[in-house]
């Protein structure tokens, strides 16, 4: 609201206030003290009053209220809040008013700003811990900014919780983050082949029981060490070479320290599963058919693995 215009109707209340109670209102004799309005009349009717009380003015404070108040008034610690209105993935920060300058960070669509004030057709903003500058046209205009963020509050409401906006990166906060994601993808990565692995272990242990028959590679009929390993392999859509000594170049070599549950354990002349604590499962001979065998019975040339 303009500063005259609610000052205008200010004067209007007061002066009805007075009319309804047979108040006389008089111009003060005393200059008006600025930003404020000064009225001289009658005490209220039904309340006794002394001389002085009765020629004393009545002060009523004008509010200072430009159109930039208002908006404070009204959006409190939004109003200088803005969003960034873009169609691409992101917009770079820059370090001064300049496509050519450094960048500093980076804006995604809808992500809020602080505007501290326009620079030719550049805006100075303040995203998170990010500042810069970025072009003004990447803001989305005032009024829809304005709309934006009382659907939040309406929102937040409903849901009863607070307005949260997303905020910019700066260029090390981006390098933290991207570093964070890509070691996450990692763990995840070796916990899926880790389950992978242990599931090698948890199928091989199911034919425990099963015949040896030299040159076999039946997981039910029969198998030899190799023939044993390439068929539990082969069920999970993994072609390992058929002999022993082959199979001591599959995948990668992990330490025996590192060894895990679906890892390969090559001897001379054998070859097993290992299931963890120790242990194997492997086409042993004849005698004892497919079975569990400590992994350290001999000297151990290496541990490969195939996830």
């Amino acid at each position: 609201m303009h500063r005259n215009w609610k000052k205008g109707l200010l004067l209007v209340a007061v002066a009805g206030i007075l009319g309804q109670t047979g108040i006389r209102a008089e111009a003060a004799e005393l200059p008006a003290q600025p930003g404020s309005i000064t009225i001289e009349g009658a005490g209220l009717p039904g309340k006794k009053q002394d001389t002085e009380e009765k020629n004393s003015p009545i002060i009523i404070e004008e509010t200072d209220t430009t159109d930039e108040f208002v908006v404070r008034e009204q959006n409190g610690k939004y109003e200088d809040t803005g969003f960034v209105n873009i169609s691409s993935d992101y917009i770079y920060v820059r370090s001064s008013t300049s496509d050519d300058s450094e960048w500093t960070g980076k804006l995604y669509p809808g992500d809020a700003v602080t505007l501290q004030g326009p620079v030719g057709a550049w805006t100075a903003i303040c995203s998170g811990n990010l500042t810069g500058f970025i072009r003004s046209e990447y803001l989305l205009d005032p009024e829809d900014t304005q709309q934006k963020i009382r659907q939040m509050e309406a929102e937040a409401l409903n849901n009863g919780t607070e307005v949260t906006f997303s905020y910019g990166e700066t260029k090390e906060e981006e390098a933290a983050r991207l570093q964070a994601e890509a070691e996450q993808r990692a763990r995840e990565e070796e916990a899926r082949k880790q389950a992978q692995r242990q599931s090698v272990a948890d199928y091989a242990c199911q034919f425990i029981g099963n015949p040896y028959v030299w040159g076999g590679t039946s997981l039910t009929n029969g198998a030899d060490c190799s023939g044993f390993v390439q068929s539990v392999y082969a069920h999970f859509g993994v072609s390992l070479p058929r002999t022993s000594s082959a199979q001591r170049s599959a995948g990668y070599e992990v330490s025996y320290s590192e060894a895990q549950p679906g890892d390969i354990i090559c001897y001379s002349g054998h070859v097993g599963i290992y299931i963890g604590n120790g242990q194997i499962v492997n086409a042993q001979d004849p005698a004892h058919g497919i079975g569990i065998s400590p992994a350290a019975y001999t000297s151990i040339l290496t541990v490969r693995r195939i996830f």
